[in-house]
């Protein structure tokens, strides 16, 4: 949560406004009565026209008068509200973090309360306090953690990346897991196949074993077949189409009891593709299509359009459409992305044009891009730019530009190091793709996803051209040092989600 500006910090503050309602002189003490009464209406006043530090020149010395804690909480809560917002807009999160900790100590604190405190405490680098924090509003607030964004939780949960070990990570994952939302939000799959990691490492299989069986994901259920210590845990005959059709099945559930999600439509569409069912896919997406009659049913709408669009290019090009395949995804950019310029769509439409042989009107569509990507990407974006922009470079013949990009994912492979690997295949440096695969294979942390590459899958229907980099990675798989790397990883598997079994 970013205090300095944004949409939450207002939302938060208008709760915080209709909350501080002036006090009745009769609540406070004698000596600091008329103090309190004519500070507060000051202090919204100068709120209400966004001027933080005139309203702590009000609520400021009341805070820090030694007689604030006899006043009644109904007069106190308003003041430190106030104070919490303003000190945080000030990127002031020590004094800010203070007062919302002494908002939450009030008994029947309001929600917001808690809220500011978990976002000062997520914000300021404090992980552990924020777990604490949401263990306390799961105690003590009726509605728990609900007030809390998913996004915000997803947050906190990275920032425990190389703090894994941390045991307030695992308490985060046990109260995640056990909220009602994990089961019915998709996002927090993940979550559950971490817990059940950090179960298995600690002995308790029975519990990661049930916390594997509640996944829906057919993805990361591949990905716990894939890994050597958690494949025990799913059943001797996984079957990852009908782990697909399980999935499908969840979010067409989830879908009638959420009908204004536009998510799950275009996750039930995802997961039709990936078992060889474009036109369900194409049917799915045309019946959640968010226009006409439909355009304000999605509460997701805004932030989810240009994924729809993504789906529909993506449904088109398994169907062979390629030009109605470029349409879509000229509407996704069209859209823009998070409110801002369109980088995932345009990254792919590249794909898809070097796919079909269209090398310079990928390096076309991805111009735009180049001069800003490095600011306006995240780090894995840039990298899914370089990847795309050096395939098309060198199936262009634009050696030099190709080369740059390989400069570049070299020295930033730790952003994204498939994307390295795919650009060396791209490039045909089979032996720099080989020691990048085989360094991936040697990483717990990348393993599982090196072999998923690695795997045997279906061959892709005979009116799509292959991949730029599929016939390099069947080469490099062929390799003895790679098989080698892949047998200490735990090996691969066939997944022919085409047909039944695997």
């Amino acid at each position: 949560m970013n205090f300095g500006r944004g949409a939450r910090l207002r939302a938060v503050l208008l709760a915080g406004l209709a909350m501080a309602a002036a006090p009745d002189t009769a609540m406070a003490r004698k000596d600091i009565g008329e103090a309190v009464a004519a500070a507060l209406p000051k202090a919204q006043s100068y709120m209400t026209t966004d001027n933080c530090e005139g309203a702590l020149g009000q609520v400021s010395p009341i805070v820090a008068d030694k007689g604030f804690a006899t006043l009644d909480d109904r007069v106190r809560v308003p003041f430190l509200m106030i104070a919490t917002l303003c000190e945080a807009r000030g990127n002031r999160i020590d004094p800010a973090l203070a007062h919302a900790r002494a908002m939450t100590a009030i008994t029947g604190a309001p929600g917001v309360a808690w809220s500011l405190r978990f976002g000062l405490e997520l914000d300021g680098g404090r992980p552990a306090d924020a777990v604490a924090t949401l263990e306390a509003m799961q105690k003590t607030l009726p509605d728990g953690i609900d007030a809390i964004q998913t996004d915000w939780l997803m947050a906190l949960g990275r920032k425990f990346a190389g703090d894994q070990a941390n045991p307030a990570y695992r308490r985060f994952l046990a109260l995640l897991t056990a909220s009602p939302r994990a089961q019915d939000d998709v996002r927090f799959e993940g979550i559950r196949l971490s817990y059940a990691r950090l179960l298995l490492a600690s002995g308790d299989r029975t519990e990661a074993t049930a916390q594997i069986g509640a996944l829906h994901s057919a993805d990361l259920l591949r990905s716990v077949s894939l890994d050597a210590n958690l494949r025990e845990t799913l059943p001797a005959a996984f079957d990852l189409r009908a782990a697909y059709q399980r999935e499908i099945g969840e979010l067409e559930r989830r879908s009638l009891t959420r009908p204004g999600l536009l998510d799950l439509p275009i996750r039930i569409a995802a997961a039709q593709r990936a078992i060889g069912e474009p036109e369900k896919a194409h049917a799915t997406l045309e019946a959640a299509r968010p226009y006409g009659v439909l355009e304000k049913q999605f509460s997701d709408r805004e932030s989810k359009l240009n994924w729809w669009w993504d789906g529909l290019a993506r449904t088109y090009e398994q169907l062979g459409r390629y030009e109605d395949a470029v349409a879509a995804y000229r509407q996704a950019i069209a859209y823009g992305e998070n409110g801002s310029g369109n980088i995932s769509q345009t990254v792919n439409l590249a794909y898809l044009q070097s796919r079909f042989g269209h090398h310079d009107a990928a390096l076309e569509t991805l111009a735009p891009l180049g001069a800003e990507i490095d600011k306006a990407a995240s780090p894995y974006g840039t990298m899914e730019y370089r990847l795309a922009h050096g395939c098309a470079a060198q199936g262009a013949g634009k050696l030099d530009l190709a080369q740059a990009d390989l400069a570049y994912a070299e020295a930033h492979a730790g952003d994204h190091p498939e994307a390295v690997t795919d650009l060396q295949i791209c490039m045909d440096r089979l032996d720099a793709a080989a020691a990048t695969m085989i360094a991936r294979l040697a990483d717990p942390e990348r393993r599982i996803g090196a072999l998923a590459q690695l795997s045997d899958y279906a061959p892709p229907p005979a009116n799509l051209p292959p991949v730029p980099f599929a016939a390099g990675l069947a080469a490099l798989k062929q390799r003895p040092d790679v098989q080698a790397a892949i047998a200490r990883a735990g090996g691969t598997r066939k997944f022919d989600v085409y047909a039944s079994g695997l």
